[in-house]
């Protein structure tokens, strides 16, 4: 009889045993309580009546069932490996001709399969996800010593020890997921505290692992670059480490409950080597934290996805504190609700000055003169009014290209005088507002007898800085198009 608490499966569904005893509803059986690691399955916290018989560690995640289900079989690790990668003989399907017709095909080479399969010390990459794993095997060495990553997601392991037991036998091992391993005890003795010292790339995703054996984490996998702690309903602000993890480049803290973007704390307070943190799918929605700038001075890749940001102004935060971003992705946060994309893509390239990517597609300098433009006229028309003036990257964009002027008249007229210019010849005309590139083109084609689809429009900026119209759906106020501009033409043929 397993002892509780203990890890489950029943009919494939994973959970932890918490309870073996009696309840009133059956009084002539013993009920058990499982916490169910699919909480969807549960209906109660521990409870029955008002009476607490166990504590989940998920909210509403149990239920309880009468004794006497048959759970499924735990097996070892060898046992499984041997299932998936060396099965039993197939002598049966090998005497199968397959026919086509009545033409007779050659005999399937089940066995030249198996026998490949049966080369478990070749083995480099090894899937033993939800396979119902929950006990070490000794002479891993012989039998596969080149396993070099190793899935066991999803699995019965109790504790991290018979983990370890698995992984001190691997010596080439570098990449090992743990993701939906829940484990009763992440407690380590001596004698295998260097079972993961090879490890450069752990995933610990909905293993529920406890803050405090979070901070132990770089002592447990000091070689580790990559680590993943997503779905594990982490919110606290700071997440404190026992060492410094010197070698950690890119952490994943999605899908997490954090309301901030957590600081890491270390002893030391030495700076990290990280390059890439994802916060996505979180509920983040103030941004407060210095810390990462003053410890993290490689951070380059930040993913917001997903959030709670409401406001520009959180934008503008971000871009003063996270100075050393060249790519974020910021997508699906509550300020962009409302705005067309290619507004938004524009008006935080023009606000964040590191950025070279945004939102997976890259910033070419092109690219970001005109939104940084196109962003300063719309705030000297005070089309941005969360903007600060005062502020530092105001004064970036104003020494980059001049401060502009607020030429927007009072009352506005319904039509545009504008001078077109050609190689050198200058044409003044009137024009409606609410104009569109595309219909501006057509008249442009018209007075300079150039087919439409190779003229290519561009505002000229008071200091001769061009604006090139790229979106012909566009009205041309858009591209800041007022009264008195002037607009060169080319002709691209």
């Amino acid at each position: 009889m397993d002892t509780i608490p203990t890890r489950i499966s029943l009919q494939s569904h994973l959970g932890t045993l918490r309870y073996r005893g009696p309840i009133p509803i059956w009084p002539n059986t013993s009920a058990l309580g499982i916490e169910w690691d699919d909480d969807t399955r549960g209906k109660h916290s521990g409870s029955h009546n008002g009476v607490a018989y166990f504590e989940t560690s998920v909210p509403n995640s149990a239920t309880f069932v009468k004794e006497g289900r048959k759970f499924d079989e735990k097996r070892s690790f060898l046992e499984a490996l041997k299932e998936r990668y060396a099965p039993g003989e197939v002598d049966e399907l090998e005497k199968i001709d397959i026919t086509f017709g009545n033409k007779v095909a050659e005999r399937v080479g089940f066995d030249k399969i198996r026998k490949l399969h049966a080369q478990l010390d070749k083995l480099s990459l090894v899937a033993l996800f939800r396979q119902c794993i929950a006990y070490p095997s000794d002479g891993l060495c012989s039998f596969c010593p080149s396993i070099q990553d190793l899935d066991l997601s999803c699995n019965l392991f109790d504790d991290l020890v018979d983990i370890a037991k698995i992984t001190v036998q691997l010596p080439r091992l570098r990449l090992l997921r743990l993701n939906g391993n829940r484990l009763i005890s992440w407690e380590l003795p001596e004698e295998y505290e260097n079972a993961f010292l090879n490890i450069q790339v752990i995933s610990l995703a909905s293993t529920l692992i406890p803050l405090a054996s979070i901070s132990r984490l770089p002592k447990l996998f000091p070689a580790a670059r990559e680590c993943s702690l997503a779905r594990n309903y982490l919110a606290s602000a700071d997440i404190y480490f026992s060492l410094t993890w010197r070698s950690l480049e890119s952490l994943d803290l999605s899908y997490n409950r954090f309301t901030t973007i957590p600081s890491l704390k270390f002893p030391d307070r030495a700076t990290l080597p990280i390059t890439s943190l994802n916060v996505s799918h979180n509920s983040i929605s103030e941004i407060h934290s210095t810390s990462w700038r003053e410890d993290t001075p490689s951070l380059h890749a930040l993913d917001l996805r997903h959030n709670n940001l409401k406001t520009w102004k959180d934008v503008d935060t971000l871009a003063s504190q996270f100075t050393t971003i060249t790519d974020v992705r910021i997508q699906w946060n509550p300020f962009m609700d409302g705005l067309a994309y290619d507004d938004v893509q524009l008006a935080v390239i023009a606000r964040w000055a590191s950025l070279t990517a945004l939102n997976g597609m890259k910033i070419d300098a092109k690219e970001r003169m005109n939104a940084e433009i196109f962003f300063m006229a719309k705030v000297a028309k005070r089309h941005v009014p969360d903007f600060d003036l005062d502020c530092p990257r105001w004064k970036q964009l104003c020494d980059i290209y001049g401060p502009p002027v607020n030429s927007e008249p009072a009352k506005k007229s319904s039509v545009l005088g504008i001078a077109f210019l050609m190689d050198g010849d200058e044409k003044r005309r009137k024009v409606p507002r609410g104009l569109t590139v595309q219909k501006l083109k057509i008249l442009v084609a018209k007075w300079y007898k150039i087919p439409a689809a190779f003229i290519e429009l561009a505002l000229i900026d008071d200091d001769g800085t061009e604006l090139i119209f790229e979106d012909s759906l566009r009205e041309i106020e858009y591209y800041g198009v007022e009264d008195g501009s002037e607009i060169k033409i080319r002709d691209k043929r």
